[in-house]
């Protein structure tokens, strides 16, 4: 009983960021949408998000204005979109161009420019640990991004990217397989249409002519 109640206490410092330990366990979500399928470790931050079925994301993340789709696999330390700064102008300074006063003051009456974009993360996005990723972009379906890149321009479905910035490693497969994977959209089945990629998990083209056969895409 005793083991019970402590649990309880623990989760309830937890959700409202009492230090324990040293320690303060910070959870925000602002107007955002995180499916009762999804899991979020550790830290968080997200605001004005969705979050898709089966994706899991890691401690210490920060999610502005993106949406991200079905079962993604995303590592600690996400950074996606913070805010954009001009940089042809005579100042970056947000005092000149933002009404949000981030250094505590402003000299407009309204904005110069639009601070933030959404994201768009699709479905099976692999992510890996410390990627940040810049505000208006695209990442496609099945793509892959590794650790420590900086994601400055749309990424396609199914392609490798990794580096600061973040440029094209590889496509995962061939042209006609990534056409097949997207038009089969598999992440949209049910568990009974899920098992066949247990089935076969490492035999994509064989998974794909069972999905065709059946008439499912």
């Amino acid at each position: 009983m005793r083991a019970f109640f402590k649990k309880i206490i623990l989760k309830f410092f937890r959700f409202f960021g009492i230090k324990l330990q040293g320690t303060i366990v910070k959870r925000i979500v602002v107007e955002s949408e995180v499916s009762e399928k999804a899991k979020i470790h550790g830290d968080y931050t997200i605001r004005k998000s969705k979050i898709g079925d089966y994706t899991y994301i890691s401690q210490n993340s920060h999610l502005s204005m993106t949406q991200i789709g079905k079962f993604c696999s995303i590592g600690p330390n996400l950074m996606s979109g913070w805010g954009i700064h001009p940089v042809s102008a005579v100042s970056t300074s947000p005092m000149f161009y933002s009404t949000m006063k981030q250094n505590g003051f402003s000299l407009v009456t309204q904005n110069k420019i639009e601070e933030q974009k959404p994201i768009i993360i699709g479905n099976d996005v692999f992510i890996g640990m410390n990627v940040i990723i810049l505000d208006g972009l695209t990442i496609g379906d099945g793509a892959i991004i590794g650790a420590g890149s900086v994601v400055v321009k749309d990424v396609a479905p199914y392609e490798i990217v990794a580096g600061n910035p973040a440029k094209v490693i590889k496509k995962r497969f061939s042209d006609d397989i990534i056409d097949r994977l997207l038009v089969s959209k598999w992440w949209d089945k049910d568990l009974e249409g899920l098992k066949l990629i247990e089935k076969y998990f490492f035999e994509v083209e064989t998974f794909l002519n069972e999905v065709e056969e059946l008439g499912d895409t």
